[in-house]
């Protein structure tokens, strides 16, 4: 992520893409980041993960807010706590692996997210499972910007306002700890904050479109939708990284 001189045009595309990652993520609760993350890579990987991570902390800043009446602490105690040292571990994988290998985790951490909507798969809410959701979604979440698959895979067998209101909580703290574990490793610096700028615009708007439109969309299209072009987009960023 050396050169982070990114064109016009370039920005505009990744403008749209956190624009349609917001509208998503408004409209079902998750999904910014794997919708976003891999366009985005695609497009030049210097806006993966710093600049995405800033849009991302907005994102979850605006939906913390909104769901603040539903956060459950205690319940998100152990995995806050457990997603320091994933954030650590995230940083110390940024500064090992190649772009090629980034690439290969953020493939995979986005298809474990389809698997998780796809399958309805869900493991018991324990403090031992939150832990260990907090950790890994530091580990993935810093080092590629999706850290949301493990924690939805703890939380998803419950009630869809519970699960909205904690993930909305554990991501504006747990996004901050990564902001502030990339700022340290030097993968967010003031060049990266500059492109993430015209990328919050974006994303405040997708947020706007989804909260005034959201009745005039079915829920079965948004979900499988949002699902066929997280897949899409993992197929063309593998193939634009290795061929």
């Amino acid at each position: 992520m050396d050169n982070l001189d990114v064109n016009f045009m370039v920005l505009l595309l990744a403008a749209l893409a956190c624009f349609v990652g917001a509208y998503v993520q408004t409209a079902i609760g998750f999904g910014m980041a794997i919708v976003a993350a891999p366009i985005l890579f695609y497009l030049d990987p210097a806006l993966v993960p710093g600049p995405l991570m800033v849009v991302l902390l907005v994102m979850c800043l605006m939906n913390g807010w909104r769901f603040r009446k539903g956060l459950e602490l205690n319940l998100l105690a152990p995995a806050l706590l457990a997603r320091i040292p994933g954030s650590a571990l995230g940083v110390l994988l940024l500064a090992l692996v190649s772009q090629q290998v980034l690439a290969i985790l953020i493939a995979i951490t986005i298809m474990l997210g389809v698997l998780v909507r796809l399958k309805d798969i869900a493991l018991p809410m324990t403090r031992t499972n939150m832990a260990l959701g907090g950790f890994m979604s530091g580990v993935m979440g810093t080092s590629t910007t999706i850290g949301g698959p493990p924690m939805v895979l703890v939380m998803h067998g419950a009630d869809m306002h519970r699960i909205r209101a904690n993930l909305a909580g554990f991501f504006v703290v747990s996004t901050m700890m990564s902001v502030a574990a990339l700022a340290l490793g030097g993968f967010l610096t003031r060049e990266h904050l500059i492109l993430a700028l015209p990328l919050v615009p974006a994303t405040l708007l997708g947020n706007w479109v989804a909260a005034h439109t959201l009745h005039l969309v079915s829920r079965p299209v948004m979900h499988y939708g949002s699902l066929l072009l997280c897949t899409f987009a993992v197929i063309g960023m593998l193939i634009n990284t290795f061929f």
